[in-house]
Formats: C-alpha cells, sequence, structure tokens
C-alpha cells in the first residue's frame, strides 16, 4: 500500500503556496489589519496614528529588506510594506512616508 501511495500526484496546500518564506518572523505577521492602508470608518487622525505605529514597527522589523522587495513584486501593494504605505486613500499607486 506504500508503494501506490508513493505514485500519487502530490497536491500543494493552496494555503501553504500563499505564505512567502521571505517574510518568516515579520512584526507584522498576525496583525494585517493593523498594515492596512485604510480601514472601514476610520477618520483621517486614527489613520495617521494607525499608520505611524505600523511604521514604527517596521523599522525594528528584522524583514524589513526583503517586505520592501516583496512589496516591489506586486502590482498594486496595499498597506504598510517595510516602512513605507501603499495605496492610501486619494493616492492610488503612489507612497508615502
Amino acid at each position: 500500500m506504500t508503494r501506490r501511495a508513493s505514485r500519487l500526484p502530490q497536491i500543494l496546500d493552496p494555503i501553504a503556496s500563499l505564505i512567502d518564506e521571505r517574510l518568516a518572523g515579520a512584526r507584522c505577521a498576525g496583525k494585517s489589519p493593523l498594515f492596512d492602508a485604510e480601514l472601514d470608518n476610520e477618520t483621517a487622525e486614527e489613520r495617521s496614528e494607525r499608520l505611524s505605529w505600523a511604521r514604527g514597527q517596521c523599522t525594528r522589523c528584522p524583514v524589513q529588506g526583503p517586505c520592501r522587495t516583496a512589496a516591489g513584486e506586486q502590482e498594486h501593494p496595499l498597506g504598510m510594506w517595510g516602512g513605507k504605505v501603499h495605496g492610501l486613500p486619494g493616492h492610488p499607486g503612489r507612497t508615502a512616508g
């Protein structure tokens, strides 16, 4: 039975294919909404404070360089990537910070 099982095609886990191993250990792990370009029902002042906090996390992140590289590989990155904000409201495609 082991022999037959070894001939079965390998099916990739679709979730595993979404993980970028270069970003392992990132300070944003598990906190992605805090790094989004904007949140529903958020004032401009709240957004500014949240993104300032997120930028501070990025500056101390061990994978800041690979994160910037990963952002550059995205067609339309959104949110905080490597200390830079991408896709702020009113500025699609531009970066700030």
